[in-house]
Order: C-alpha cells, then sequence, then structure tokens
C-alpha cells in the first residue's frame, strides 16, 4: 500500500467560476458509462456507454443513460471524449449521437470501434471524429483538455485531465498499472506526477476493484497460460473473451502460432472488432492463420483454436447457439477446452453458468474464473494501485466512479485511511450532483433519471408497465376471454370462450375453465347484454383474476376480447 500523504493546503486549488459533475450511468452500477461536466456556457460528456440488462428485463436488449437532464442543454454540448472502446463506454453512441451530433474525440483504435458500430445502425453521418493523441492538449470550450495514457484491457485507452478557469480534474477512465501490457503502453505515470504538482481540485477515478488487497496481475500471463493449455491439449481449443478485448485476441493468436494451431473467429461482433483491429494495425496476424469457419472440418482437433464471442451468455451470440447445438459449423466434441477469458458482469452469472452446464453436458472441458485465475486478470486497478493514483495525482477532493455502490464506499474508506479527509470525498450514484467552486466542493441535490431500455428498434418505448406486463406472463401465463355479441343488439350470442397460454393445459383443466365459463357470464349479467363495453372489462378481469387465484394461488394477466358479428 502507498504511503499516506498529507494535501498541501498552502496551494491554490481554486480559480473562478462553478462546475457541476454528474454521473449519467456508471456510477451505482458497473456499466453504463456516461459523465456530464459542466462548466459556465459548456458542457464536455465522458463516455457512452450501454448496460446489460437484468433477466428481469425480459425482451430488453440493452440499456443506456437517461440523457433527460441535457436536453435543454443542447446548445452547450461541446463533445463527447471517449477512454476507450469496450461497449460499457462507447456502446449507447448509436443510440444518442442523432440527438447530441457534437465531436467525438477519441483514439485511433476507439474510433475504428465506434465508426463500426455506427456504421452497422446507421448513424454514421451524425458523427464526426476528433483523433487524439495522448499529451496533446485540445481546447474545447472554456476546457483545456489533455489524453493522458493508460493501461487496461483494450488498446489506446486514455484517461483526461481537463483544465478550467477553476481548477483541473483528472478521470481516469478504466486503468491499471501493469508494467508489460501487451500493446507496451503503460500507465503515464510521470504525467500524472506533473498533474499533481500542478495542483488537481478532483479526481474522478474508477474504483470497480476496490475491494481487492495487493495489485492487478499482468495481462502478460495469460498469454503464457494460452500456450501452456494449447500444448496440453489434443483437442480442439475455443476461447470466449469480451470481442473488444483485442490485446486477449491477440495473446490466442500469438499462443495458436506457437502451438501450429490455425485460428478461425466465430461470432458477428468478434468478427467486426477482428478487422478493425488488423485494419487498423492493432491485430498482428500472418495471413495463413485464419481459416473460415466452413472449413474448420478439414482441420485436425489438435491443430485449431477458436476465438469466439458471447462469454457473457448473451442470447444468440456464437457461444449461446454452440451450447444448444445450434450453430451452423460448430459442434462441441468431447475433448474439446472451453476458456472463458472473461468473468462474468454482475447481473450476467445466470445466463453464464446455465451455458457453462450445457457446454459441460456436452463433453467439452472448461476452464472458468470460478475453478481457475490462469486466464483472465482483471483490466481495473486494485487496492495498491488505486492508492498509488491517488498518491502520484494528490488530489483535493475525490469522487469514486464507475463501480457498485459498495466499490465506491470502498474506496471511500480507503482513501480516509490514506491522508484524504472525509469532508473532500464524494461517494454518489447515478444521478448525484457534485458542486465545485471557489468555497469547495459539495453534493447539490439529485437529477431524476431512469434506465432506458432498447428493445429491437425500438429505443425508451418499453416502461415500467411493459416490463410488469411482461413479467406476468412469464411467470403467470395468459388467460384471454372471448367474449362475442350482436353487433346491432350487443347481446351475447354465445357462451363465452376462454384460452389460457402459460397458465394450465387446459385439456387437463376442463373443469377449471367450464367454472371460469361461469363466472364471466355472472360478471356480464343483465340477460347476457352489453351496454357499457368498458365497466364489462373492468368487471371480468377483476373478477376472473380473483377466482382464478382463489383456485390455482396464480395471477395470470387477463384479457377480455370482444367480438362484434
Amino acid at each position: 500500500m502507498s504511503k499516506k500523504f498529507k494535501l498541501n493546503e498552502n496551494r491554490s486549488y481554486y480559480g473562478r467560476g462553478k462546475l457541476k459533475f454528474l454521473p449519467l450511468g456508471g456510477n451505482g452500477q458497473v456499466t453504463k458509462n456516461m459523465f456530464v461536466y459542466e462548466y459556465g456556457s459548456d458542457i464536455l460528456l465522458i463516455d457512452c456507454g450501454m448496460g446489460f440488462p437484468s433477466e428481469m428485463l425480459y425482451g430488453v436488449d440493452m440499456v443506456i443513460p437517461d440523457i433527460s437532464y441535457l436536453a435543454d442543454k443542447r446548445n452547450k454540448i461541446r463533445a463527447f471524449l471517449i477512454t476507450h472502446g469496450h461497449e460499457d463506454h462507447i456502446g449507447a453512441l448509436p443510440y444518442i449521437i442523432d440527438k447530441i451530433s457534437v465531436p467525438i474525440y477519441a483514439t485511433k483504435l476507439t474510433i475504428g470501434l465506434i465508426k463500426a458500430r455506427l456504421k452497422e445502425a446507421g448513424k454514421l453521418n451524425f458523427a464526426n471524429f476528433v483523433q487524439v493523441e495522448p499529451g496533446k492538449r485540445y481546447q474545447i470550450g472554456s476546457f483545456s483538455v489533455e489524453p493522458f495514457q493508460v493501461s487496461h484491457s483494450i488498446p489506446d485507452s486514455v484517461g483526461y485531465y481537463l483544465s478550467t478557469p477553476l481548477g483541473s480534474f483528472v478521470h481516469t477512465g478504466d486503468y491499471k498499472f501493469d508494467w508489460s501490457p501487451i500493446d507496451g503502453r503503460t500507465t503515464d505515470v510521470e504525467r500524472l506526477t506533473e498533474y499533481g504538482k500542478k495542483g488537481v481540485l478532483a479526481l474522478m477515478s474508477d474504483c470497480l476493484r476496490s475491494e481487492k488487497p495487493g495489485t492487478t496481475l499482468s495481462e502478460a500471463d495469460i498469454g503464457k497460460n494460452f500456450e501452456e493449455a494449447m500444448r496440453e491439449t489434443s483437442g480442439r481449443v475455443i476461447i470466449t473473451t469480451f470481442s473488444s478485448n483485442v490485446s486477449r485476441i491477440q495473446q490466442g493468436i500469438d499462443a495458436s502460432i506457437k502451438n501450429n494451431r490455425k485460428v478461425s473467429i466465430a461470432g458477428r461482433s468478434m468478427e467486426q472488432n477482428v478487422k478493425v483491429a488488423i485494419d487498423l494495425g492493432y491485430l498482428k496476424i500472418p495471413k495463413d492463420v485464419v481459416v473460415g469457419l466452413n472449413q474448420i472440418d478439414k482441420i485436425p482437433d489438435r491443430n485449431l483454436t477458436l476465438i469466439v464471442a458471447g462469454s457473457q451468455g448473451q442470447p444468440g451470440s456464437s457461444l449461446s447457439r454452440i451450447a444448444a447445438s445450434e450453430h451452423k459449423f460448430i459442434n462441441i466434441k468431447k475433448g474439446d477446452l472451453i476458456i472463458f477469458s472473461a468473468d462474468p458482469i454482475p447481473g450476467n452469472q445466470d445466463s453464464v453458468y446455465e451455458m457453462i452446464d450445457n457446454l459441460s453436458k456436452l463433453g467439452a472441458i472448461i476452464k472458468y474464473s470460478d475453478i481457475t485465475s490462469d486466464f483472465h486478470v482483471s483490466g481495473h486497478a486494485s487496492q495498491s494501485e488505486l492508492m498509488l493514483m491517488l498518491s502520484l495525482v494528490r488530489p483535493k477532493y475525490l469522487v469514486p466512479i464507475s463501480g457498485m455502490h459498495r466499490q465506491m464506499q470502498q474506496y471511500a474508506l480507503l482513501a480516509r485511511g490514506n491522508g484524504i479527509p472525509s469532508q473532500n470525498i464524494f461517494v454518489v450514484d447515478e444521478g448525484g450532483l457534485i458542486e465545485f467552486d471557489e468555497h469547495g466542493a459539495r453534493t447539490c441535490g439529485e437529477v431524476e433519471t431512469t434506465n432506458v431500455f432498447v428493445d429491437g428498434i425500438g429505443v425508451g418505448d418499453v416502461g415500467s408497465i411493459v416490463l410488469r406486463d411482461r413479467k406476468t406472463l412469464a411467470e403467470e401465463g395468459i388467460v384471454v376471454v372471448i367474449i362475442t355479441i350482436h353487433k346491432k343488439t350487443s347481446q351475447l350470442i354465445e357462451e363465452p370462450e376462454i384460452v389460457s397460454r402459460g397458465f394450465v393445459y387446459m385439456r387437463e383443466s376442463e373443469d377449471l375453465m367450464k367454472e371460469a365459463v361461469k363466472v364471466v357470464k355472472k360478471s356480464i349479467g343483465n340477460n347476457g347484454r352489453i351496454k357499457n363495453w368498458m365497466v364489462i372489462r373492468e368487471r371480468v378481469t377483476e373478477d376472473l383474476e380473483k377466482f382464478l387465484f382463489q383456485k390455482t394461488a396464480r395471477r395470470p394477466m387477463v384479457l377480455p376480447v370482444i367480438i362484434d358479428v
């Protein structure tokens, strides 16, 4: 652990003006990163990420930040600053860039990955890119912006040093202190030290691994373990990781070459990112190493590696289809070694473990984080590295970001034990507003935010009512009541018909359905004549729901339908 340090209280941290900092995502949850820096008439947005839906969000494809706070401030927004190319930092751009069409500042690889997503979504024409270089200054409104190099699990990752007339802020992005990264680019200790000497008003720091003591292992360790696993395996090796984890993909390819294995890539997102990384020079693969999926049956198992998308158990991903024996080219063979080179994101554990079970039933040998740490290391700083960042930057204030609430609190606890006063640490969840001015810093209320759900091509049109209905349908089923009446007389023509799906099996519940029909007829009353359909609809729904719960202790969705003939 780094030594305790004292702030230089004689240092002038403050200038003039007022800055507001607001997480619209990323705080209180691991994903959906998006942060607002507002000074005077200028706003910078750092990152624009997506979140993964929990299993209770039936049918939802992804979750994106709520930008309602920015609705009346769009003329003040100057730029997006993107820290790196992971989905939880760029994935929402295709759904937001047409609403906030401002320049996107990012590094070369990150721009390539963003362009691929925007092109796929038909939104590339809304984007204007500025390729940034670490150490170079960019004047954006009232902000002087300098990206600085950090190590993470994807190349070309940066943090941002923001200078304003009020003071300076360091936004780390995702980082760790890896002294032997695959791309050779270490976190820039020298530049961080310079910032600390100048005086940093606030540090906004990644804190995802604040619960883990010591330091995070180097990415270099993974390559050696890939090599050993391939050397000891006589069958195929299947590696699954995040499709944006370019460094891990390179390690899998390098290990395959050393073990005389061809490589095939499976999964649309994986193929897309590999192509972008090759075109930009971030992936180096000899042409004779990669083979198409339609050729893998011609290659001996001991000479084949498959790099497959779907490490998070996403429905429809290549690995989930392989686990369900539904992939066009890949079927699991006994003796296949499957390596999960990624930890499950919180909320995805059940899907991942179910997939692992299915792969195991098919005869595969599976290595995943619960049984070995040989094949995945985090891209985030552990406790000693978090304290090292503090000791280099020496901020007046600390704001933990990009973590669950417990992780932000743990970072605050560590910082208090290492020289940062409690009143100078701000732990805020999504929507928590922090204000900095010449008198200091303070929380100043909350901005109301909500999860915005993406479902198919719909953005924000799925709300709590729709999700509640989906939950009911999934857990309790549906009962449709068909009531046929004469168009002119509004008289019931025949007995109501009841159709059930996901509630009870009709043939085995005939008596229950007959009783349910009687309940409906009684609810209609008036000798079967319907005068006010809305009243009857509510009465039928209420009475039938009550009856079915008394008989079955279940609450299916009851949907009355009237047919005029």
